[in-house]
Protein backbone atom coordinates (compact mmCIF):
# COMPACT_ATOMS: atom_id res chain seq x y z
CA UNK A 1 0.00 0.00 0.00
CA UNK A 2 1.67 3.49 -1.01
CA UNK A 3 1.60 6.88 1.30
CA UNK A 4 -0.85 8.11 -0.93
CA UNK A 5 -3.58 5.16 -0.33
CA UNK A 6 -4.50 6.39 3.10
CA UNK A 7 -5.29 10.15 2.36
CA UNK A 8 -7.18 8.42 -0.75
CA UNK A 9 -9.26 6.56 1.41
CA UNK A 10 -9.86 9.68 3.55
CA UNK A 11 -10.87 11.75 1.18
CA UNK A 12 -13.23 9.23 -0.55
CA UNK A 13 -15.06 8.90 3.07
CA UNK A 14 -14.80 12.46 3.41
CA UNK A 15 -16.93 13.00 0.11
CA UNK A 16 -19.19 9.88 0.91
CA UNK A 17 -20.26 11.93 4.15
CA UNK A 18 -21.00 15.43 2.33
CA UNK A 19 -22.99 13.47 -0.46
CA UNK A 20 -25.24 12.21 2.18
CA UNK A 21 -25.47 15.04 3.78
CA UNK A 22 -26.49 16.81 0.52
CA UNK A 23 -28.93 13.88 -0.22
CA UNK A 24 -30.45 14.77 3.13
CA UNK A 25 -30.62 18.37 2.84
CA UNK A 26 -32.03 17.59 -0.64
CA UNK A 27 -35.14 14.74 0.55
CA UNK A 28 -35.78 18.00 3.47
CA UNK A 29 -36.10 20.81 0.58
CA UNK A 30 -38.37 17.98 -1.33
CA UNK A 31 -40.53 17.27 1.82
CA UNK A 32 -40.51 21.49 2.19
CA UNK A 33 -41.83 21.49 -1.33
CA UNK A 34 -44.64 19.16 -0.79
CA UNK A 35 -45.96 20.36 2.55
CA UNK A 36 -46.68 23.75 0.95
CA UNK A 37 -48.28 22.17 -1.75
CA UNK A 38 -50.60 20.02 0.05
CA UNK A 39 -51.16 23.13 2.08
CA UNK A 40 -52.52 24.92 -0.80
CA UNK A 41 -54.40 22.08 -2.21
CA UNK A 42 -55.86 21.39 1.05
CA UNK A 43 -57.65 24.87 1.41
CA UNK A 44 -59.61 23.80 -1.77
CA UNK A 45 -60.39 20.44 0.12
CA UNK A 46 -57.72 18.49 -1.85
CA UNK A 47 -53.99 17.44 -1.15
CA UNK A 48 -50.90 15.81 -2.08
CA UNK A 49 -49.43 12.17 -1.66
CA UNK A 50 -45.81 11.29 -2.54
CA UNK A 51 -47.01 8.17 -4.38
CA UNK A 52 -49.85 6.90 -6.57
CA UNK A 53 -50.70 4.09 -4.63
CA UNK A 54 -51.36 5.93 -1.50
CA UNK A 55 -54.68 8.08 -3.22
CA UNK A 56 -57.42 8.05 -1.07
CA UNK A 57 -59.65 5.12 -3.03
CA UNK A 58 -63.20 7.06 -5.05
CA UNK A 59 -63.58 9.04 -7.90
CA UNK A 60 -65.16 12.21 -5.26
CA UNK A 61 -61.58 13.38 -4.42
CA UNK A 62 -59.49 16.42 -5.27
CA UNK A 63 -55.73 14.50 -3.74
CA UNK A 64 -52.93 14.79 -6.10
CA UNK A 65 -49.82 12.47 -6.31
CA UNK A 66 -46.49 13.37 -6.86
CA UNK A 67 -44.98 12.05 -10.37
CA UNK A 68 -42.02 13.93 -9.98
CA UNK A 69 -39.96 17.04 -9.23
CA UNK A 70 -36.93 18.71 -10.85
CA UNK A 71 -34.59 20.89 -8.45
CA UNK A 72 -32.58 23.69 -9.43
CA UNK A 73 -29.75 25.61 -7.11
CA UNK A 74 -30.41 29.06 -6.79
CA UNK A 75 -27.60 29.40 -4.25
CA UNK A 76 -25.93 27.42 -1.40
CA UNK A 77 -29.18 27.37 0.56
CA UNK A 78 -31.88 28.41 -1.56
CA UNK A 79 -34.18 25.87 -4.34
CA UNK A 80 -36.86 26.27 -6.98
CA UNK A 81 -38.55 23.30 -6.89
CA UNK A 82 -40.85 22.02 -9.77
CA UNK A 83 -43.41 19.59 -8.56
CA UNK A 84 -45.53 17.40 -11.37
CA UNK A 85 -48.48 15.71 -10.03
CA UNK A 86 -51.36 13.23 -11.18
CA UNK A 87 -55.27 13.37 -10.18
CA UNK A 88 -55.86 10.50 -7.73
CA UNK A 89 -59.41 10.50 -9.07
CA UNK A 90 -58.65 9.59 -12.46
CA UNK A 91 -59.09 11.45 -15.24
CA UNK A 92 -56.08 13.07 -17.71
CA UNK A 93 -55.43 15.69 -15.64
CA UNK A 94 -52.26 17.36 -14.47
CA UNK A 95 -50.94 19.36 -12.06
CA UNK A 96 -47.23 21.16 -11.77
CA UNK A 97 -46.32 23.67 -8.99
CA UNK A 98 -43.44 25.99 -8.58
CA UNK A 99 -42.18 25.89 -5.10
CA UNK A 100 -39.40 28.51 -3.85
CA UNK A 101 -37.48 27.67 -1.12
CA UNK A 102 -35.67 30.71 0.66
CA UNK A 103 -34.09 31.24 3.43
CA UNK A 104 -35.82 27.61 5.12
CA UNK A 105 -39.21 28.93 3.72
CA UNK A 106 -40.94 27.32 0.77
CA UNK A 107 -43.53 29.36 -1.26
CA UNK A 108 -46.32 28.16 -4.31
CA UNK A 109 -45.69 30.19 -6.80
CA UNK A 110 -49.43 30.94 -7.34
CA UNK A 111 -49.47 33.80 -9.94
CA UNK A 112 -47.43 32.63 -12.67
CA UNK A 113 -50.18 30.43 -14.62
CA UNK A 114 -48.25 27.08 -14.14
CA UNK A 115 -51.27 24.89 -14.52
CA UNK A 116 -52.77 22.37 -16.95
CA UNK A 117 -54.07 23.55 -19.68
CA UNK A 118 -52.32 27.20 -19.03
CA UNK A 119 -48.42 26.07 -19.14
CA UNK A 120 -46.63 23.06 -18.03
CA UNK A 121 -43.24 22.76 -18.10
CA UNK A 122 -40.95 20.62 -19.48
CA UNK A 123 -37.96 21.66 -17.88
CA UNK A 124 -35.76 24.60 -16.27
CA UNK A 125 -32.85 26.22 -15.40
CA UNK A 126 -31.44 28.94 -13.99
CA UNK A 127 -30.38 32.26 -15.43
CA UNK A 128 -28.97 35.00 -13.21
CA UNK A 129 -32.29 35.77 -11.44
CA UNK A 130 -34.18 34.51 -13.89
CA UNK A 131 -35.70 30.50 -13.62
CA UNK A 132 -36.39 29.87 -17.59
CA UNK A 133 -38.84 27.11 -17.73
CA UNK A 134 -39.37 25.17 -21.31
CA UNK A 135 -42.88 23.75 -22.20
CA UNK A 136 -46.15 23.95 -23.82
CA UNK A 137 -48.81 26.65 -23.53
CA UNK A 138 -52.12 26.35 -24.06
CA UNK A 139 -54.16 29.18 -26.11
CA UNK A 140 -58.13 29.59 -25.74
CA UNK A 141 -59.18 27.29 -28.06
CA UNK A 142 -56.64 24.35 -27.80
CA UNK A 143 -58.51 20.75 -26.30
CA UNK A 144 -57.14 19.97 -23.34
CA UNK A 145 -55.03 16.78 -25.31
CA UNK A 146 -53.22 19.33 -27.49
CA UNK A 147 -51.42 22.33 -26.47
CA UNK A 148 -50.71 24.17 -29.56
CA UNK A 149 -47.73 26.18 -28.63
CA UNK A 150 -44.13 25.61 -27.11
CA UNK A 151 -43.16 28.57 -24.81
CA UNK A 152 -41.06 29.79 -22.36
CA UNK A 153 -41.71 31.41 -18.84
CA UNK A 154 -39.43 33.49 -17.73
CA UNK A 155 -39.61 33.83 -13.28
CA UNK A 156 -37.74 36.51 -11.87
CA UNK A 157 -36.59 35.62 -8.25
CA UNK A 158 -35.98 39.31 -7.32
CA UNK A 159 -39.23 41.11 -8.49
CA UNK A 160 -41.31 38.05 -8.74
CA UNK A 161 -42.74 38.66 -12.17
CA UNK A 162 -43.33 36.77 -14.78
CA UNK A 163 -43.76 36.78 -18.16
CA UNK A 164 -44.35 34.31 -21.75
CA UNK A 165 -42.27 34.06 -25.13
CA UNK A 166 -44.20 31.35 -27.56
CA UNK A 167 -41.58 30.15 -29.21
CA UNK A 168 -42.89 27.55 -31.94
CA UNK A 169 -45.89 25.39 -32.76
CA UNK A 170 -46.33 21.75 -30.80
CA UNK A 171 -46.10 19.79 -34.30
CA UNK A 172 -45.51 16.16 -34.29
Amino acid sequence: MSLGTPMKIAAFGTLAIIMAMAASARADDLQSAYASVNALLHKEGGGVVPRQSMCPQGHDNLVEWVASATVVEINETDRAILIDSGHCNGGNGSGQYLVILHGGAAKVIIDAEIKDMSFLASNMYLDGDTLKLYGSRWLKTDPHCCPSKKATLEYNLKTHRHKFTITGDNKS
